[in-house]
């Protein structure tokens, strides 16, 4: 399958990402819900990471794809995490937890913040649940407010966008990256 995305490495595989397709919703429904009983467990309780967990739709994944809101990492040709945003809003990041501190995380925000950059904004907003605020405060991410206990904290980044192009070659992979970067 050719992927038009950026291409990083991640540990020893190629991470590639993509628009999601149709095809893709099962698994990015897959990997929200085991990500969220995994990883949200130990800060909201199993009640309610379940309750948390059951919430995703297929309706509404299909209409963000439709919409192309969701980028999928793919690793060993098979998804590993998803980001979804619109305008300058992260609506979504999710990581199959059996690749979780690998670096997926990162690079589809990262992917998500060229994006929104590209697009001309200078500030990007999400809700961090409990158990993601220290990922994106490590990033460059401050809280707004203060925590509700029902609701992820709004959080924002200041972006200040250079935008260079680059190539990058992973000759064992046969795979050439045109990625446009910015630094903050």
């Amino acid at each position: 399958m050719a992927y038009s995305g950026i291409y990083f490495a991640a540990m020893s595989n190629l991470l590639a990402i993509r628009s999601a397709q149709s095809s893709d919703v099962d698994a990015l429904l897959a990997i929200r819900y085991e990500a969220i009983l995994t990883l949200a467990n130990e800060k909201y309780g199993w009640e309610a990471a379940k309750e948390w967990a059951q919430g995703g739709t297929v309706m509404r994944v299909q209409r963000a794809i439709a919409e192309d809101q969701i980028f999928v990492a793919i690793v060993n040709e098979t998804p590993a995490g998803w980001v979804q945003f619109t305008g300058n809003e992260v609506q979504a990041l999710y990581v199959q937890p059996a690749q979780a501190q690998q670096g997926i995380g990162s690079a589809l925000l990262t992917y998500a913040e060229e994006k929104i950059c590209v697009a001309g904004y200078r500030t990007i907003t999400l809700d961090a649940s409990w158990n993601a605020e220290e990922f994106y405060m490590r990033r460059g991410y401050q809280p707004i407010v203060e925590r509700s206990l029902k609701t992820g904290r709004p959080m924002v980044k200041r972006l200040i966008c250079r935008l260079t192009q680059k190539t990058k070659v992973y000759p064992s992979e046969g795979a050439v990256c045109q990625m446009l970067c910015y630094t903050t």
